[in-house]
């Protein structure tokens, strides 16, 4: 007994010293962050900055909004990854269903492009879609990212729904079919009801896809005030000078949205909605 209780006791502290490192591997980063966005210019750029004490001073978000202008750019990605996410899965609920549920010529083939179409890198695909919105007229204008982003975003919300929506019983719309509801009311009343934190959890990773995405928000933006948050900070960085006081301010100012969406979502993570529905 005393072996077996001095196992469980070395077992638990040699986890709880993992999971202890891993949380301070994984929260440092974000320390410093913040610490460096209060932090004077002046003590910033030292050979061997201190751990803890450091001067505060609000003068970085302040200019962060007076001269960089910042607060535009996040309102640019706002309404990119509002937009993509919305429409993204809009998209993605009727054709995960149809996929799944419907029998038609071509569907196997519709799934695997799909999966297909998600593996493709951006570094491919950056060329081709920047001649396409050029011709468009949207070359330079953060309009383009809304016929951009559901390109990838579309995909990865299929082959997440995809697999939720089998996971589903049949028979719950068998017994509303039955009861005379249409394919679109048994979406609307049994599905998406049931699969909603399925879709809280697509629609949270989809949001954080366009916020972050770089690549193709570079290429296609070229004005400060049609920049998402992700170019405006590394916009910076001017060759060998590196504004790190306003680039570590912008990026906790640029992580809020994410992090209330994350909390937001968590609200609506609740499983088991269908457990004991089908006898």
């Amino acid at each position: 007994m005393r072996s077996r209780k001095r196992s469980k006791i070395i077992k638990r502290t040699v986890t709880y010293v993992i999971l202890g490192l891993g949380l301070l591997w994984t929260v440092f980063p974000l320390y410093w962050m913040v610490k460096s966005s209060f932090t004077v210019a002046s003590e910033m750029y030292v050979a061997k900055p201190k751990l803890f004490q450091f001067t505060a001073t609000f003068d970085h978000y302040i200019d962060l909004i007076q001269n960089a202008g910042f607060l535009t750019n996040i309102k640019n990605s706002l309404i990119i990854a509002g937009i993509t996410t919305v429409v993204g899965l809009l998209i993605s609920i009727f054709a995960s269903y149809a996929m799944k549920r419907l029998r038609y010529p071509g569907r196997k083939f519709f799934s695997a492009s799909v999966i297909v179409s998600y593996l493709l890198p951006t570094a491919v695909l950056f060329i081709p879609m920047y001649i396409f919105v050029s011709n468009l007229g949207l070359g330079g204008s953060k309009w383009a990212m809304l016929i951009i982003y559901p390109t990838f975003v579309v995909p990865y919300c299929c082959y997440m729904l995809r697999s939720y929506f089998t996971s589903i019983p049949y028979a719950l719309e068998e017994s509303a079919l039955m009861d005379g509801c249409t394919r679109l009311q048994t979406l609307r009343y049994i599905i998406i009801p049931i699969a909603l934190p399925g879709i809280a959890v697509v629609a949270t990773f989809a949001f954080t896809m366009s916020w972050n995405e770089y690549l193709y928000a570079m290429i296609m933006t070229t004005s400060q005030a049609e920049m998402t948050a992700t170019v405006a900070i590394s916009s910076w960085k001017y060759g060998d000078i590196i504004n790190w006081g306003r680039i570590m301010a912008g990026c906790v100012v640029a992580s809020l949205p994410v992090t209330i969406i994350y909390i937001i979502a968590q609200s609506m993570l609740v499983s088991g909605k269908a457990d004991g529905s089908v006898k």
